[in-house]
């Protein structure tokens, strides 16, 4: 047996220089270090990219997730649980801090709180109760709720803020229709009238709005359709063929636009300043939220998985995944399965966390999606060089060192 590893010794040396041993051996000590450290902080340790994630119980069906502009805690709201609208997590212990609860003059409709938005400007948390057709907004620094307002429309679901912060729109699946509000008066500013349901928002600038369209169970052609937010009339129309668009990003740098379609399992990728579709790409059953990485290189996708054969709302036969693509290739550069319908996405405003929902499984996922190195002065893994990012999830997470 020693022979043998004299042998192999020898062939190593043979074919790496020892200098380069030497770093090799000193890049494994590194990795164990790495490892070690976040096993202490509380992180799991997967094999596969993402490489670590911590989990917590949420109430039922949690819907979306939201990190703060500090990226320290993840807003999570909560769309079959009675009384309760969303709940405020740390990540570091990843845990309950906080939880709201908006009360309804009518008992019987406190539920339904389906999406929800920061502002960046002052921290504030938005977000809408469709059973009441409700918006409210919690301030962070006074710890307050401040009283519903009505949305204008019914079934109020997604909400998203213009890039100058100062406007927010707001789908109504019901009406058919997109309100507008001024942010700080929360005045109605105007409604946007759609062909089909209205789902996912995109600001386009701080006067275009881009709007995917559901269409229901038996739709006819539906797609996206882009609004002049100041004369309220739609400017153009990207229609496919009896699609059920969810959701939306526009990447203001690359001036492209990233949309899914949850019936035929695509996601488009769609050049603003050409009018053009470039490509589309077949993801999981059923792909809901996605959400772009700070630098616009990623395109994260939450896949629900199929349908339960007895009615969606139950939990899926199988669970659904997790899927990343690369934008300029439109390639998908790795993906894990997750939990029962994956739906909600949120990435921490520096890049480096990741917050997904498990909405039948009642479980929120914290997974760190940028490399262990690439960590802030006051973290303790600071002495160690600075990485870069979402590409381990091709490889070993030992090949990067």
């Amino acid at each position: 047996m020693r022979v043998k590893v004299i042998l192999l010794f020898c062939f190593l040396l043979y074919l790496f220089p020892l200098q380069a041993l030497e770093l090799m051996y000193g890049d494994m000590k590194t990795v164990e270090a790495i490892k070690d450290s976040m096993l202490e902080s509380g992180w799991e340790y997967r094999t596969e990219f993402p490489y670590f994630r911590k989990t917590a119980r949420t109430a039922s069906s949690p819907k979306s997730c939201t990190f703060s502009p500090d990226g320290k805690t993840i807003y999570v709201t909560l769309l079959g649980q009675p009384r309760v609208a969303a709940q405020i997590f740390s990540t570091d212990p990843l845990e309950i801090v906080n939880t709201l609860y908006p009360g309804a003059d009518d008992p019987s409709k406190d539920y339904g709180y389906s999406e929800g938005v920061c502002r960046d400007l002052d921290g504030s948390f938005w977000f809408t109760r469709m059973t009441t057709n409700h918006y409210f907004v919690y301030h962070p620094d006074t710890d307050s709720l401040e009283a519903g307002r009505f949305t204008g429309g019914d079934w109020t679901k997604s909400l998203e803020f213009s890039p100058n912060q100062r406007q927010i729109a707001m789908s109504h699946w019901i009406s058919k229709r997109v309100s507008v509000f001024d942010v700080n008066s929360r005045r109605l500013i105007r409604n946007l009238n759609t062909s089909q349901i209205p789902r996912g928002l995109a600001w386009i600038g701080n006067d275009t709005l881009a709007v995917t369209l559901y269409g229901g169970e038996n739709s006819t052609d539906c797609g996206i359709e882009i609004f002049d937010v100041r004369s309220g009339k739609m400017v153009q129309s990207i229609m496919e063929y009896r699609s059920a668009m969810r959701d939306v990003r526009y990447d203001p740098r690359t001036k492209m636009l990233y949309y899914d379609d949850m019936r035929f399992a695509l996601v488009y990728k769609y050049d603003w300043i050409r009018r053009k579709t470039l490509s589309k790409v077949e993801v999981d059953s059923h792909p809901n939220t996605i959400q772009l990485t700070p630098d616009g290189r990623y395109l994260f996708v939450s896949c629900r998985g199929p349908n339960n054969p007895k009615g969606y709302t139950l939990r899926s036969p199988r669970d659904g995944e997790v899927m990343v693509i690369e934008t300029d290739s439109m390639n998908i550069l790795t993906s894990w399965v997750q939990g029962n319908q994956p739906t909600g996405l949120g990435i921490s405003p520096d890049g480096r966390f990741l917050a997904t929902s498990d909405f039948m499984d009642r479980r929120l996922n914290l997974y760190l999606i940028a490399d262990p190195r690439s960590v802030k002065e006051e973290d303790p893994l600071s002495g160690l060089s600075v990485g870069n990012i979402y590409e381990m999830g091709t490889r070993s997470f030992w090949w990067w060192w």
